[in-house]
């Protein structure tokens, strides 16, 4: 599992790349990101600007984490595609969260 870690001030966008599984021609059609804290409960709105979730052309899932809570922390950042072949990917990434 991929790892990022930042303060609760910072915000920046961070992606995944499923293209190395797709096939010639295959293209992501849909994507969503959803965010958990670390008793396993949505905390997408908290660490995720949703409005932000795009995909890049290229087999790139792409979000914004905002805020967070250290003592929330690690959560779990799942990006999920469907392709134009049906495929369905997933990949998480933990995000920490230390007030340094």
């Amino acid at each position: 599992m991929d790892k990022v870690q930042k303060q609760p001030y910072e915000e920046f966008p961070i992606s995944v790349n499923f293209n190395r599984n797709f096939t010639d021609g295959e293209a992501i059609v849909s994507q969503t990101v959803t965010a958990y804290d670390k008793d396993g409960i949505d905390a997408s709105a908290q660490v995720t600007n949703q409005s932000t979730i795009t995909n890049d052309g290229a087999g790139g899932v792409i979000v914004t984490i905002i805020g967070g809570e250290e003592a929330r922390s690690p959560y779990k950042i799942s990006f999920r595609c469907v392709t134009t072949t049906d495929n369905k990917w997933e990949h998480d990434v933990q995000l920490r969260v230390r007030d340094l």
